[in-house]
Order: C-alpha cells, then structure tokens, then sequence
C-alpha cells in the first residue's frame, strides 16, 4: 500500500519498557519526551482543527468504531512510551476485543498513528485519505492528537518520580511545572484509571467466545453471513457475560430482502437459524449489505494471519 505523505524512514528509537523510547535531551537522561509548550502546542492546535472528528468518534455510529479507536490510541502511545496510557487502553481494547478492519485500513492507521507520534507533531493524511472517508480521516487526526496530549502528561508523572528518586537532575523549576501539569490532569485520569481497573476486572470474569452454531449443511446466504458477523459482537466481554449468564434462551429474527433468519442466544450458546422462528420476540428489519461488508471483513481478516511458507 502505498505510504505517501508519511515520513517513517527515521532511525530506530530503543526499546524500554515495551515502548518506544528516546532521549530528548543530552543533559537529561530521561528518554521520553513530556509536556511543555512546545510539545503540547500542536498537539493542541491539532484537537482545535479536528475537534468535530474527536466528539464524532465517541458518539454511537460515529466515523470510527471504539476499536479502532483504541488501536490507533496504543499504536500511539507504545511508540512514546506511555505506561499511563498503555495501562489505562490496553484493557478498553480487551474488553472490546478485536477490530473488524481491512487488514490494509488497518495497516495505514497504524503506519500513520505511530508516524505522528515518531515525529512528535501532526503529520499530513493524504495516506489516510486512499482508506478511509473525510470523517474517519477527522476522527483519526483527533484521536492521535488527543492522545499525544495524554502520553506527554503521562510522561510527565514518571519524569517527575525520576526526578524526585535522582534518576533525573534536580531542577525545581521544572519540577513545579511538572507537578503543575500532573494536577492539572488528576481529575480527568484518575475516573480513567478506575475504570480502566474495571474494564481488566470484567475481560477476566468473562467467558471464553462461544461457538456459533448452525444448523449441518445451511446454505442460506443471510444464515452464513450471520454466523460470520456474530464474533464481532462476541468479542466485547460484556456481551459474551451476557450470552453466558442469561438463564433463558432469547430468539431475535432478522429480515433482508427475501432472506430471514433467527438468532437464539443465552445459556451460553449461539445459534443462528433459517427463517422466522415462532419463538422470536422481535423481527429485525434491514439491508444485507452491512452484514456482507461485516462478512468479508472477516474473510480479510482470517486471509491476512495465513503466512505462505516457502517451498
């Protein structure tokens, strides 16, 4: 796929930590870079052009999904050595579990998230742009922004211990400011925190993905393409608590075009039928080609982890 726009010929940062470091300063043996003006201003002119794009991407049907939303934030955030950040997002994409993008989409959005953290600043999107909709392409720079924003203040709190424990120069000035910038984000991380706790607590509780079953020989296409979309859904961990603790099994049909099946699910078991059940509480009424881009989304997926061995 092609990169341009994208400057990521640099030289390999180090590895500390599971994420990538450097030293911004020779006088300072502290290798990430933290909050200042200069850091911050155009991460911070960035959200203010881009602000839609960032609400747009926590509203339900917004330009991206929270998945992608989340792997574009730890693409970020494993480049700038963020242990706060990785902390608080790493569990959110468990809970939510794995993204439903194109392999190439999702090659661009890691490419350029991990790009712009490398450069330290906002870099253009033309290669967003070849893979994704004027909206999602908002939604990106956003969310690349606003997380620069959090891994520069979580850099921050851990060059203020290394300062307070030597490993760093004393210097009080910048100490100050340091703890200025660390109270300043308190109340916003501190809520992200606990229910980041949280979020580890319920991906731990939940059960595994259950097998979606399907009657032996099934060759209705609205019955393969449900069978295929269903572990999207099943991978956020409260829908697979749900599906595993609910002491009923619920039937739910689904209509499009001429075609119609019916989901049961509950006790934890998932089973995907052709035609209106009698037992269904509700007829689902929709366009079949959300479900066939869901199905061969997966399709790519799966084609994409099949390495070819040589001969």
């Amino acid at each position: 796929m092609p990169r341009e726009g994208l400057d990521v010929r640099r030289s390999r940062p180090r590895k500390v930590g599971g994420g990538t470091l450097r030293s911004m300063d020779g006088r300072d043996p502290f290798p990430r870079r933290t909050a200042s003006v200069a850091t911050l201003a155009p991460w911070l002119g960035e959200l203010a052009r881009t602000a839609g794009g960032l609400v747009s991407s926590y509203l339900p049907g917004g330009a991206i999904d929270p998945r992608t939303r989340e792997r574009v934030i730890l693409a970020a955030s494993e480049v700038n050595g963020s242990r706060w950040c990785a902390w608080v997002h790493a569990p959110w994409r468990e809970y939510l579990g794995e993204d439903g993008l194109h392999p190439d989409v999702r090659e661009a959005l890691v490419a350029y998230a991990r790009a712009r953290a490398e450069a330290g600043r906002p870099l253009h999107p033309a290669p967003l742009a070849e893979v994704l909709t004027p909206a999602a392409v908002r939604s990106v720079r956003a969310t690349v922004a606003q997380i620069g924003v959090s891994n520069l203040v979580g850099n921050t709190a851990d060059g203020l211990v290394a300062r307070l424990t030597r490993a760093r120069p004393a210097d009080p000035l910048a100490a100050l400011g340091e703890i200025a910038t660390i109270a300043a984000a308190t109340p916003i991380a501190a809520p992200m925190l606990a229910a980041a706790g949280l979020m580890r607590v319920a991906t731990h509780l939940a059960p595994p993905t259950p097998t979606v079953e399907a009657p032996q020989g099934e060759d209705d296409l609205l019955v393969h393409l449900l069978v295929n979309a269903a572990p999207g859904p099943l991978a956020n961990a409260l829908v697979r608590t749900i599906v595993a603790r609910l002491p009923v099994t619920v039937a739910v049909a689904v209509r499009a075009g001429r075609s119609a099946a019916t989901v049961r699910f509950g006790r934890g078991r998932v089973e995907v039928v052709n035609g209106v059940k009698a037992d269904a509480v509700i007829v689902v009424e929709g366009d079949i080609e959300p479900l066939l881009r869901a199905a061969s989304d997966a399709l790519a997926r799966e084609l994409g982890t099949i390495g070819i061995q040589p001969s």
